[in-house]
């Protein structure tokens, strides 16, 4: 399930967002104009859906998705807002279905077609000195203790990438559980042909990354105005006074026993793809895992 946040005044409003979601093949969902959410379940990518609705004229802010139920409530989604070199950016989402299954979803941009990328899960969120102090890929049972086991538990696969340099995707894992990677972090990394084609998944080179953070589920955020600098989920685009240039403040601190980081995901604010204005992560706490 995906939930968006609409500013929808009216029925015709609601007509164009149905009509806009039925047309891309969204059979499934719910539209309340009065609490201005709008609530599908589909097996699109979400940056589809988010486009299609946009598509009538209004804003639509993606503030939850997965369940609000489900075996581990509060811990049944994660997000990661990945960056790196060459302006590499994206937004990847974990949700955990009832039937056990992880779901991902992202769309990264600033990818070099012709190259192959893997998405992978890393032991340690710490970004002290960029991807290289993420450790290596996460992996609870090491390889060679499970035999039926093809591979390691971080290793999430390739991503295609089109010719403008971006991957949207969308993929079911039966391995990977939400409450186990919270905390740690996501990397892309990149192999050229010649390396890809000796199978030496150890050369891949990594390009961008970022902790994965809790996020919230449908119908766990409520919120429409940041704690933060009191701007609404509507107006975070252009808040007064600010800057044209990315301003995302993450503040951390050790822990007690210096084995962690603890920080608070506080604001996001300037001008990005629409794809990375996204209000449900405000205030939210990722508890990053660090090399002692």
């Amino acid at each position: 399930k995906l939930e968006f946040d609409v500013n929808m005044t009216c029925g015709g409003c609601e007509a164009k967002v149905r009509q806009s979601l039925q047309q891309l093949g969204v059979r499934d969902m719910t539209i309340d104009v009065g609490k201005q959410i709008v609530v599908v379940e589909t097996d699109i990518p979400f940056t589809k859906v988010q486009e299609a609705i946009r598509s009538t004229g209004k804003i639509a802010v993606l503030k939850g998705f997965g369940s609000s139920t489900g075996s581990a409530p509060g811990v049944a989604a994660a997000v990661s807002e990945i960056s790196g070199r060459s302006g590499i950016m994206g937004v990847v989402r974990f949700s955990q279905a009832a039937e056990g299954a992880c779901i991902i979803d992202g769309v990264i941009d600033g990818l070099q077609q012709g190259h192959t990328h893997r998405l992978r899960i890393h032991e340690l969120g710490d970004l002290s000195n960029g991807c290289e102090s993420t450790g290596d890929v996460y992996d609870p049972e090491p390889t060679g203790t499970n035999h039926r086991r093809p591979k390691r538990y971080g290793s999430l696969g390739e991503i295609d990438v089109d010719e403008h340099g971006r991957s949207v995707f969308r993929r079911t894992n039966d391995v990977v559980k939400v409450w186990d990677i919270i905390g740690r972090s996501l990397v892309v990394c990149s192999q050229n042909p010649s390396q890809a084609q000796r199978g030496d998944v150890d050369s891949c080179a990594r390009l961008a990354c970022g902790i994965i953070a809790r996020a919230s589920g449908v119908a766990q955020n409520p919120k429409r105005i940041c704690a933060c600098d009191g701007v609404s989920v509507w107006d975070e685009r252009d808040p007064p006074g600010a800057k044209k240039k990315l301003n995302c403040r993450l503040l951390m601190n050790l822990s007690l026993d210096g084995k962690c980081l603890h920080g608070n995901l506080l604001a996001l604010s300037g001008v990005l793809p629409d794809e990375y204005h996204e209000f449900f992560h405000r205030g939210g706490c990722v508890t990053a895992f660090k090399s002692v």
